[in-house]
């Protein structure tokens, strides 16, 4: 009875451990399946359950290797940063696959992904990783400043050299290194503040929030060991190609009404409706660990002394929209933002005036947009907007 006891829970841990490669189940269901191969197998005759676990295994082996020789993961992305998501297990948060170099013509934006409505806009993308699995183009090099933030920071649908830490060197000479993560705010300041300490980077970082995602409130989920064992055994080719056919399901199968479009001289332009709401929301709560994230960086660590509010792509373009188009408010987030800055050693830059302000003349002079039209995205004119004004901050002239 022992001998059975001990090979159901081996055959348990070691079918567990295939299951968790396929990156696609969440930690509770392998524990469930865990429990259930364990009593199965206990009550199988102990060949039975040793061959039906090396099965399942060597089936696992065969399709990762199918997969990886065949380059089917890479192949069905619809994004660079789809494909080269990958879990550190050591902080507990998703950067991107290190020392990776990549080219892929990315069909489509976010927007036209979700709606067939909207013309997707084709686009060629180069996108290169540093050691630290970030996006840097030099590697680990020695920066005069260091960009902290999400997506616009990582670049999200545009290729490496149209990154604000890229046309910083390119356009002024400055180098900066690029701290940028596509999880939540808690997430990049965490990251920024293990970097500073283990590599000893300058302290001289500013901090991008954006208006549509980075002032909800934060995950207070846990990673515990387990689920950071599960997460990163999914960092292989066959986990990456089947996250992409999940987030494919989800955006096909998502609401048309997710995305609104607005018209600007007769062409119409997509907007993200969840990106609407938080531009005319009126009132806005700060969740408290918002001012701790903050704090840590500029007061504790010294690491932050600016903090530039990214709008929304409807804010900037509002004063382009015609009359169709709803008002769009005064932000309380910029509020907000600015009263903590009141308590804190930070100041705040506001990118909207900027931005609007390149909007008018692009568009005015040459029909041209800041964002990509099929993406909730800035492309490089956008980019160049905030390479500018970290430039005068790095100057000192703001």
């Amino acid at each position: 009875m022992f001998k059975q006891v001990l090979i159901g829970v081996v055959c348990a841990v070691v079918f567990s451990t295939a299951l968790a490669v396929y990156g696609f189940f969440k930690v509770h269901i392998i524990g469930y399946a865990l429990a259930i191969w364990a009593v199965a197998c206990m009550f199988m005759r102990r060949n039975i359950a040793v061959y039906i676990t090396s099965a399942f295994v060597m089936t696992t082996f065969i399709l990762w290797g199918v997969v990886t020789a065949g380059d089917f993961a890479e192949k069905n992305a619809a994004t660079p940063e789809q494909y080269l998501a990958e879990y550190n297990s050591e902080l507990a948060l998703y950067s991107f696959a290190p020392d990776r170099h990549m080219r892929m013509e990315q069909a489509a934006g976010l927007l036209a992904r979700i709606d067939q409505r909207i013309e997707p806009v084709a686009r060629e993308i180069t996108f290169v990783t540093d050691p630290n699995g970030l996006r840097n183009s030099n590697g680990m090099n020695t920066p005069a400043v260091l960009l902290i933030g999400g997506s616009f920071i990582v670049g999200n649908g545009n290729t490496q050299s149209a990154l604000v830490s890229d046309i910083l060197k390119q356009d002024y000479n400055v180098a900066a290194y690029n701290i940028a993560t596509l999880g939540s705010l808690d997430e990049q300041v965490l990251l920024a503040l293990t970097l500073m300490k283990q590599q000893s980077f300058v302290q001289n970082g500013i901090l991008f929030v954006f208006e549509g995602e980075d002032f909800k409130p934060f995950s207070t989920d846990v990673h515990y060991p387990l689920k950071r064992l599960v997460n990163s055994l999914g960092n292989n080719e066959l986990g990456r190609l089947l996250r992409e056919y999940k987030d494919g399901f989800l955006a096909n199968s998502a609401d048309k009404a997710a995305v609104v479009t607005y018209p600007i001289d007769g062409r119409s332009i997509a907007f993200s409706e969840a990106y609407i709401q938080e531009t005319l929301a009126t009132k806005y709560e700060a969740d408290p660990k918002f001012e701790e994230l903050l704090a840590s960086l500029s007061d504790s660590a010294g690491l932050v002394r600016a903090v530039v509010f990214i709008p929304t792509k409807l804010r900037v373009y509002a004063p382009l929209l015609n009359e169709a188009a709803p008002q769009v408010p005064e932000s309380p987030k910029l509020a907000a933002l600015r009263a903590l800055a009141a308590k804190h050693a930070f100041k705040v830059y506001d990118l909207t005036p900027h931005l609007q302000a390149k909007a008018i003349v692009e568009w005015g002079q040459h029909k041209q947009l800041l964002w990509w039209a099929d993406d909730v995205y800035w492309n490089r004119a956008g980019a160049e907007v905030a390479a500018e004004l970290v430039n005068e901050l790095v100057l000192g002239n703001m």
